[in-house]
């Protein structure tokens, strides 16, 4: 098949496309290469600041689009799958429909959807936005919640909800808000890893626990990681011969893999249900990861074994922290069962296979 991956996240899209060539496939990707991250892709479409920036990005957009054609399968990353308008990006997309045999979309970041669940409380406990009836400082601050459910955004992921072949949720907070709308045009995939690069070792517990935290420009209070540093930052206080911190800001994929990968402890996301990329490439290099681990996302992937240290802002993360610390012999169970479930789930390979299955349920 030619597919095509429009945008990608954390490298999810260059993932799947990297296993989707060695199966013999044509496979293209478009993004802006995650900024610092600098992802694999093969066509780069990046919006710089300011008046100039922004037409030469709709120019650039114009032009690319109109070659886009004769794609088996075209694979949006999100609704906002461009830096544009939402009028904009629903006048692309329909060129993109009537160009292309099929056109899928991931379900990965926000949407109209997800954050309409997220802000009326109903189905989640609590989300980046609120907090049972509270808003999060994150909320308070931006406004993007209210912002994602306006009517432009609403309009535009309707338009693209009702008129894509197929979707495919990455985790089950996303899968639980869209199921509703999309009924059997959506799959549930998981997050895919690529283990073949990620190579496991178990943490040394030899010295002091390092405690590995990622700042991404922007995102700090976005995904609790600014509360998490505050916390990992008291710990190390009250227990200096025990622990230490280990800050990476802005750092390109690779390199911040290979520092995560000598830590023993990978502090995540607060507000998620769910492991994202981060939390699931810690888990396969072996450091044990605090982040999103609910019991619906241990429901959703059918396992009973709950290797993860599970973050919300409903429970004690200082205390929770605190005792594996001072327990340290538990993240060698935690280390290898962990490997284990993403071995089991997220293995690239068994991701692909899922993407495959769909694409060739819907279009064939």
């Amino acid at each position: 098949m030619r597919i095509l991956f429009f945008g990608d996240y954390s490298n999810l899209h260059a993932c799947l496309a990297k296993e989707l060539r060695r199966r013999g496939h044509e496979v293209s990707v478009i993004s802006d290469g995650g900024g610092y991250m600098q992802t694999a892709r093969d066509i780069t479409l990046k919006r710089d600041a300011g008046i100039a920036g922004s037409l030469k990005y709709l120019s650039s957009v114009f032009s690319l689009i109109q070659r886009l054609k004769d794609y088996d399968v075209v694979q949006l990353i999100n609704p906002n799958f461009l830096s544009l308008r939402p009028g904009k990006i629903k006048y692309f997309f329909d060129i993109l429909k009537g160009n292309n045999r099929g056109v899928f979309l991931t379900l990965a970041g926000d949407d109209y959807f997800f954050t309409k669940a997220c802000l009326e409380g109903r189905m989640f406990r609590f989300s980046e936005f609120c907090v049972g009836d509270r808003k999060t400082e994150f909320e308070n601050q931006s406004h993007r919640g209210e912002k994602w459910i306006g009517n432009e955004l609403r309009i535009l992921n309707e338009h693209i909800y009702n008129n894509v072949d197929g979707a495919m949720s990455v985790l089950p907070e996303y899968d639980m808000a869209a199921r509703p709308i999309l009924g059997d045009k959506l799959v549930f995939t998981n997050i895919p890893v690529d283990l073949e690069n990620l190579k496991w070792r178990l943490p040394d517990i030899s010295g002091k626990i390092r405690i590995f935290i990622g700042m991404r420009g922007g995102m700090e209070i976005q995904k609790g990681t600014a509360i998490l540093l505050d916390v990992a930052l008291e710990l190390q206080r009250e227990l200096p011969e025990m622990c230490e911190v280990v800050v990476a800001r802005n750092l390109e994929l690779n390199e911040y893999l290979r520092r995560m990968s000598i830590s023993n402890i990978v502090l995540d996301q607060l507000y998620s249900y769910s492991p994202g990329t981060n939390g699931f490439q810690a888990m396969a290099l072996g450091p044990v990861a605090g982040t999103g681990a609910q019991p619906e996302f241990y429901e959703y992937i059918g396992e009973s074994c709950r290797p993860i240290i599970a973050l919300s802002p409903l429970t004690d993360t200082e205390q929770t922290l605190r005792e594996l610390i001072l327990n340290p012999e538990r993240m060698e169970i935690m280390s290898r069962e962990a490997r284990e479930l993403v071995e089991r789930h997220n293995d690239v390979a068994i991701v692909a296979d899922k993407f495959e299955k769909h694409w060739n349920s819907i279009l064939c």
